[in-house]
């Protein structure tokens, strides 16, 4: 049997996704309320992902990262948490930082987590980077040594597709490094055909950057995938997001981190939440994620261990939390001193 009949359809995985609250198992309210959300913030959610809910527990990490939820129109945050759209070099090619180029090579997921910083795309289409384009700013810009493609989900472009950004990525002989963020390996595990993983070795060294935020979610397709991956001399690094009511605790930090390196996936970072409109109901505060990772850290293995991170807007980038960069605590948040030695604020306390 070969690798792609094992891995199934992807397409049709893809075609099977619910996107109608009314099409589930709901009472009149939850249906009235569901519906109330979708209208500003979709719903999208593959039927496998649907099959690994824990439908008696209204706490289960997967339904509350995939369905919708009331609190996702409070007010607060911000629609473009990063201002990604005031660095764009082209639609969908933005540059933030001098030595890499991100590319948004898709607008739409397999799964609208929740908890997505560009929620802003699922009520119109964002801007999609095209290779011609890709590979111009590369070319245009000697400092360049790193393309990132990323979207919505990257891996809903074909094989042939992928190939050709990739290709344009890889253009200019200074690019040493590309990378991939993907949440597939999670959100449509059999898109890790023979096909693609094929082309991603062509392109290689080339770095698979997943996202899984709970145990939960390596489900034995995801576990699957994720050694193929490895096998093909893929390596995975997975960037986690801290969720309230979902990862903020010890044991699910060290339970995702065993999970994940049993794959062959390396725990990297511990994302803040991007405070992003519909989203603050997640969000956790900085002294508490500071408190769980120390405790990781002294309880686990290192390998387990991710960097706690928090992303601020524009160039300032990703700070690494720790106690030392943390300048003072405030009633809405923390204030950070960034690598530039300058001081900017995090909100992680909304009204």
């Amino acid at each position: 049997m070969n690798a792609d009949h094992q891995t199934g359809d992807w397409r049709q995985a893809l075609a099977d996704t619910v996107s109608d609250p009314a099409s589930l198992d709901l009472g009149a309210r939850k249906l009235r309320e569901w519906q109330k959300v979708t209208k500003r913030f979709p719903m999208r959610v593959p039927a496998h992902i649907l099959s690994l809910i824990d439908w008696n527990n209204p706490r289960c990490p997967i339904r509350r990262q995939a369905l919708p939820d009331k609190r996702e129109l409070a007010l607060g945050g911000f629609a473009d948490p990063l201002t990604e759209e005031n660095f764009q070099l082209a639609p969908g090619v933005i540059r933030r930082f001098q030595d890499r180029v991100l590319a948004l090579v898709s607008s739409r997921c397999p799964l609208n987590c929740r908890h997505c910083n560009r929620k802003r795309w699922w009520l119109r289409t964002g801007p999609i980077a095209k290779a011609e384009e890709i590979a111009q700013a590369v070319s245009q810009r000697h400092q360049v040594h790193e393309v990132i493609l990323s979207g919505g989900e990257p891996l809903l472009r074909s094989d042939r597709s992928l190939a050709r950004l990739l290709e344009a990525s890889r253009s200019s002989a200074q690019v040493s490094l590309l990378r991939i963020h993907t949440r597939a390996p999670f959100s449509l595990p059999t898109r890790i055909t023979r096909g693609l993983l094929q082309t991603l070795r062509r392109f290689r060294p080339l770095w698979l950057i997943a996202q899984f935020n709970h145990a939960r979610e390596l489900s034995p397709a995801s576990r699957a995938a994720l050694l193929r991956l490895r096998e093909a001399g893929i390596p995975v690094l997975n960037q986690a997001v801290l969720l309230r009511g979902i990862n903020d605790s010890v044991s699910a930090l060290a339970a995702l981190g065993r999970a994940l390196v049993a794959c062959g996936a390396k725990p990297h970072y511990l994302f803040q939440l991007d405070p992003a409109q519909g989203t603050l109901h997640f969000q956790v505060a900085t002294t508490r994620a500071l408190q769980l990772v120390g405790k990781l850290q002294r309880q686990h293995s290192g390998l387990l261990v991710p960097h706690l991170m928090v992303d601020l807007p524009g160039r300032v980038g990703k700070v690494a939390l720790a106690p030392n960069t943390i300048v003072r605590t405030t009633s809405k948040g923390v204030v950070l001193r960034s690598s530039d030695g300058q001081e900017y604020p995090y909100q992680d306390q909304w009204p």
